[in-house]
């Protein structure tokens, strides 16, 4: 018996053992399992021409106004009769793109398929393309790679006025599942770009996208996914639902957005899709990704029983915060900058402000400056996360605080007194502290779910990769196309693009350029060693509509490339960027096998070239207008 006693108590004794030690395991895992996320990625079509974060960022520093009148193509759709005078649907947020234009050839839809898919579907695929090309990874490369989509959206105004139709032809179509339902928003991309991580739709109204990015921050961590996309998308496409909510009494009669101001009187309605990719920060630092920010911490919690179930629960948002700020380890200042949900109500502002109060010290020295990019483009609703999440994420890059439009008269209902924030009227420059600089973005939706992320400004460790100093040289810029009319728009776009922007480094143009296509039919290749030759070999190739005379620089196909380049030595696909330092010429067997149809990976042909990625312009897709035929 007593022999029984002393083994029970042994075991007892290293199972205790045992449970420490796995404890002690969990806690010191804790940090590196929960790292932070890269944002190495960013694309948005936001209102009025914000169609790249750049013009995105030009259009918030300089405080525009991207509201206006419904554009004229939508205005078929206007609700007549009693409506035909309501202050509600005058202006909005409206992209001055056709929403309804498409390059279905691109993303291999019919055009009968096109046709019935909901333009939101076909415009969240479009923002996707150019998020992985601004990531520097071409979208045709990630064939079965365990990427994630993580997409938000509310609406269903196509599916409705589809269903209308049903309701007259008795005809039933199988693109009105595929193309309409929401979980084909995301699986619809993963499918097209062949990824084989999670493909997750959120519908939690106003808050979708930051819920999403939330969900793919998740993902990243437990595993599920290399590598995310993820945010939403929102179009106004009818205007049945800016009536709808107008009977909340939350819309603004103005149509503007005076978010924190005394005469603040409701939201005004916006379109608009914006992803960002994301990725867990040591595999995008060995990957050599430019990373623009890095989410710290996130969280989403639920309002609860509030006064009513579209009433903001301001207990609820300070939990919310207070745990995600401890997770980002800034609980006892907060950030230096919160990108607020900020919807112009004469309820929620005063609810949202008063709980950020409470939690910031009183005794900070410096300020909290608040701002939300609901007062440039008004409320984009499923895409106000992700659009509140792009602003933070350039104003930390560009140290730089926008300014919040239509603040004029701080609103009495906010407990100003008694806080350390500061509302932007104009753009600051984001001075610098003893720690990086940390922004906060919120968002919560109508039906109560909210959403948290901190985010940290990226600075660059001393080990990272120097670039090597080249002597001159030629440098490669490649085009690829389903057709030599699609090649040419790559051309003009690019040459718009070598014209507008000054102080471009050729060698960072060229890598950028060259990572981020994608493989088509028709394949071409421009050297150059500056940026005014490698503009007039392009005006000189589009002055030729033949496409037939040679041109100095180009090589159009294989008749193109040197006979010099023989097929001797390395094989250009074992060649990489550091082979070429000592020997430029090796470059150009690559770029040949390139054009006779060797498969390259240029992630890897670039790896540790330390060469940095850059905005380039975006793929320039070929689009036809697919929309529902009205009688």
């Amino acid at each position: 018996m007593e022999n029984n006693n002393t083994d029970r108590s042994d075991i007892l004794r290293k199972a205790l053992e045992e449970i420490r030690r796995l404890k002690k395991k969990i806690e010191d895992h804790q940090e590196t399992l929960f790292e932070p996320i890269a944002v190495i990625g960013m694309a948005c079509r936001f209102p009025k021409g914000a169609s790249t974060p750049a013009k995105f960022w030009k259009a918030l520093q300089s405080q525009e106004d991207l509201i206006g009148p419904v554009p004229e193509k939508r205005a078929e759709y206007a609700l007549g009769g009693a409506w035909e005078e309501s202050p509600f649907l005058k202006e909005a947020g409206y992209l001055e793109e056709d929403i309804e234009a498409f390059d279905h050839r691109l993303f291999r839809f019919s055009p009968r398929e096109a046709e019935r898919t909901d333009p939101q579907q076909r415009l969240f695929l479009k923002v996707c393309w150019e998020a992985l090309e601004n990531a520097g990874y071409a979208p045709d490369s990630l064939r079965g790679s365990k990427t994630g989509v993580y997409a938000g959206v509310m609406l269903m105004e196509y599916m409705q006025q589809l269903a209308s139709e049903r309701k007259l032809t008795a005809q039933f179509e199988p693109y009105d599942v595929s193309g309409n339902g929401f979980s084909f928003m995301s699986g619809r991309a993963s499918y097209f770009f062949g990824f084989q991580g999670p493909g997750i739709t959120t519908d939690t109204a106003c808050s979708s996208s930051l819920v999403s990015i939330d969900q793919a921050c998740k993902g990243l961590w437990m595993g599920d996914c290399n590598m995310a996309l993820a945010g939403g998308v929102n179009l106004l496409l009818f205007q049945e639902s800016t009536a709808l909510f107008s009977s909340l009494n939350i819309l603004s009669p103005d149509c503007r957005s005076k978010s924190f101001d005394a005469e603040a009187n409701g939201t005004v309605r916006g379109e608009g899709c914006g992803i960002v990719v994301l990725k867990k920060l040591s595999d995008a630092e060995k990957d050599g990704d430019h990373i623009h920010a890095v989410i710290k911490a996130s969280g989403i919690n639920q309002g609860g029983l509030s006064s009513g179930p579209t009433v903001p629960h301001g207990p609820s948002q300070e939990i919310l915060l207070k745990e995600v700020w401890k997770k980002a380890g800034i609980s006892e200042t907060g950030p230096d900058y919160i990108e607020a949900h900020g919807t112009g109500t004469e309820i929620g502002d005063p609810i949202e402000m008063n709980s950020i109060i409470h939690l910031l010290p009183k005794e900070r020295q410096s300020p909290v400056y608040v701002g939300t990019v609901k007062s440039n483009l008004g409320h984009l609703e499923a895409a106000a996360g992700v659009a509140g999440f792009i602003k933070t994420v350039l104003a930390l890059e560009h140290k730089k605080i926008p300014g919040n439009l239509h603040f004029n008269t701080p609103s009495a209902h906010i407990n100003w007194s008694e806080s350390c924030i500061e509302i932007p009227r104009n753009t600051l420059e984001w001075q610098p502290s003893q720690r990086p600089r940390t922004a906060a973005i919120s968002s919560f939706g109508l039906s109560g779910t909210n959403a948290h992320i901190v985010l940290e400004a990226y600075e660059t460790t001393a080990h990272s990769q120097e670039k090597a100093a080249y002597t001159s040289r030629k440098w490669p810029f490649r085009f690829s196309a389903r057709s030599q009319s699609c090649i040419r728009d790559q051309w003009i776009a690019f040459v718009s693009f070598l014209k507008e922007n000054e102080d471009l480094n050729m060698d960072e143009l060229s890598y950028s350029q060259n990572v981020s296509r994608a493989d088509f039919k028709e394949k071409q290749v421009i050297w150059a060693a500056g940026k005014e030759e490698a503009i007039h070999i392009l005006e000189t190739a589009l002055a030729d509509e033949s496409d037939s005379i040679p041109v100095d620089g180009l090589w159009r196909n294989s008749h193109d490339i040197p006979e010099a380049i023989s097929s001797e030595g390395k094989n250009a696909q074992e060649i990489s960027f550091s082979d070429t330092i000592a020997n430029p010429d090796l470059e150009q067997r690559v770029f040949a096998g390139w054009i006779q149809g060797n498969a390259i990976n240029w992630k890897s042909y670039y790896r540790g070239s330390g060469l940095q990625k850059i905005n380039v312009p975006n793929y320039q897709f070929r689009e036809k207008v697919f929309g529902l035929k009205t009688t």
